[in-house]
């Protein structure tokens, strides 16, 4: 995900900054972010195409209303969240698409919560790849491709076609993620994906051969899950 930040005030940039690579290492997802200073650079740098734009609105020159309506003029998908010590701007703001306003001072709670917002925006937008981060390696994964993650330990293994990947995440966020996908978490440590189950065999799920488990009480709501998912009904 391509992000810019545009802010003429370079300490409240940086903080904003922070904010959001903190976000974005918590989840293990790469973010390529880029840091602007007025509206004039941002028109410029938006032509190679960003899928969010955090935006001051106050900024000398060409301010940040402006900037974003010559980005429409070339960009309608772009995300633009606005970024203003008054609120007055959002009637304006309705005329370039904002996505929303964020009130100065900006804390790190109400970044955490425009992003999640933006990353479910961003999955519809974007259903069939997801890109992960390794220790030192970077994955663009179809989730199709996906046979089932397992938690292991304070890790995360990425069960797929092409081998198994290990990365520092949760399974609560996978679940999150990938809840509008054919995936169901059948247990506390499993989230499998209902393409690839061939059967349910007591407390277990197929897939490939192997043996998942699934606890008593995931049991019946994942029977039910599945049985769905084949179109069918017990």
């Amino acid at each position: 995900m391509r992000i810019a930040v545009v802010e003429n005030e370079a300490e409240e940039r940086k903080q904003i900054g922070s904010y959001i690579v903190e976000y974005f290492q918590e989840k293990a997802i790469l973010a390529d972010l880029q840091y602007y200073k007025d509206g004039q650079e941002i028109v410029e740098a938006a032509k190679e195409a960003f899928d969010v734009i955090f935006m001051d609105i106050d900024m000398q020159g060409l301010n940040g209303l402006e900037a974003a309506r010559q980005i429409r003029s070339y960009d309608s998908r772009v995300m633009i969240v606005f970024i203003t010590h008054m609120a007055g701007y959002a009637i304006e703001g309705y005329s370039v698409q904002a996505l929303d306003f964020l009130v100065k001072p900006v804390s790190s709670f109400r970044i955490r919560e425009e992003l999640d917002k933006i990353l479910q925006l961003f999955k519809k937008r974007n259903p069939e790849k997801i890109i992960l981060k390794g220790n030192d390696s970077i994955y663009q994964v179809d989730i199709n491709d996906i046979y089932y993650i397992e938690m292991y330990g304070r890790k995360l293994r990425i069960h797929r076609s092409e081998g198994t990947l290990e990365i520092n995440s949760s399974l609560r966020y996978f679940e999150e993620l990938l809840s509008e996908a054919s995936f169901f978490r059948c247990h506390n440590a499993f989230l499998v994906n209902m393409v690839y189950v061939s059967a349910i065999e007591k407390n277990d799920a197929i897939i490939k051969g192997e043996k998942i488990p699934v606890s008593r009480q995931r049991k019946k709501e994942f029977v039910q899950a599945f049985t769905r998912y084949l179109g069918g009904c017990l």
